[in-house]
């Protein structure tokens, strides 16, 4: 009997600490992730691309600890790191949510209710935080993260594949680049956000060098340059969003046949930018020349257009059906300025 009840005495305390032993496997080692990333002799680019890192992880780390209040998080982000960067830590707080999430029987369903407790605004960023998770947790197993896919707003819900893109790519690209042929294990709509995630990292690893991130989308297979240069196009936008008069012109440097594309991954950046911290980006607007300010706040009126345009209730297809929509109307717009 004594035995009996020191068994399920030890079974019961292991239930109760086993939680926070799992939040704490994920907790990051930043200065370590860091040094890991210190590939480059151009400071410019360690500086800012350090500074991503650090908001990312210290985003993560924030929601992994044993008690979780939201009021606490924003706070939190919004002292330790100024608008530029916080959008980068909310995306870190998307994989933290995704750790404590998984911890629960409605896994999916707890992580959205997660995102809209704590701020929805950045609502991308929590999805691509995800992707981290489920690539660290499942690496390339689709039908375990198809059990979160079903529980989560199918709207959004392939942005997760951006996440796990762009991850693989970060940590794998430049030692084996044959790592991406894993992509093809998912479904063919959700290779093409992994693909996404693939031009977001490419990025940063050719250190915001367009050229050589176009050499290098050469190589890849033709399906997939389009999407690939949609995420260059988020990233770009998105990271350089404290040079918004350079990145605005940055399309005339993508060959002819995917300036569409990119296009759609600056609106698709620039919408994200809006969305999160709507006073950030009037200061930035106002930092700007008119013709700069009424492009890039044009491309984003397109992605509100495209959104309208498309059957809301296709629940499934509706990111591709967006992406698809807003290249059409950038491609139609771009046409009808050449013939003038």
């Amino acid at each position: 009997m004594i035995t009996s009840i020191t068994a399920a005495g030890l079974i019961a305390g292991t239930a109760l600490i086993f939680p926070f032993l799992y939040l704490g496997l994920f907790r990051q080692n930043i200065s370590k992730t860091i040094k890991r990333f210190s590939f480059s002799q151009n400071q410019e680019f360690n500086r800012k691309f350090h500074q991503v890192l650090k908001a990312f992880l210290t985003g993560s780390n924030g929601v992994l600890k044993p008690v979780l209040r939201m009021a606490h998080v924003r706070e939190e982000l919004a002292h330790q790191f100024p608008p530029f960067y916080r959008g980068f830590a909310y995306e870190g707080v998307g994989l933290g949510l995704g750790v404590r999430a998984s911890l629960s029987l409605g896994k999916g369903r707890r992580f959205e209710s997660y995102l809209h407790e704590l701020s929805s605004g950045h609502l991308y960023q929590y999805y691509v935080g995800l992707g981290w998770y489920l690539s660290i947790r499942y690496r390339f197993d689709y039908e375990a993260a198809a059990g979160w896919l079903r529980q989560l707003d199918s709207r959004y819900a392939p942005i997760v594949f951006d996440g796990v893109g762009f991850k693989t790519a970060l940590y794998h690209y430049r030692q084996n680049k044959q790592i991406i042929q894993k992509f093809s294990i998912f479904p063919h709509p959700y290779q093409r956000v992994c693909y996404q995630g693939l031009g977001r990292s490419l990025w940063f690893l050719h250190e915001f060098d367009l050229k050589e991130v176009s050499a290098e989308i050469e190589t890849l297979p033709t399906a997939f340059r389009k999407d690939t240069y949609s995420g260059v196009g988020i990233a770009v936008a998105y990271s350089m969003f404290d040079q918004v008069a350079h990145t605005a012109e940055a399309d005339i440097q993508i060959p002819l046949a995917y300036q569409a594309s990119f296009r759609q991954g600056l609106a698709f950046g620039w919408e994200a930018r809006k969305l999160q911290d709507p006073a950030y980006w009037q200061r930035q607007m106002q930092s700007c020349s008119s013709s700069v300010s009424a492009k890039v706040n044009h491309y984003v009126d397109c992605v509100h257009q495209a959104e309208q345009r498309i059957e809301a209730d296709a629940a499934e297809s509706y990111y591709f059906r967006w992406i698809e929509e807003a290249r059409r109307i950038l491609q139609e717009e771009a046409s009808v300025k050449e013939k003038r």
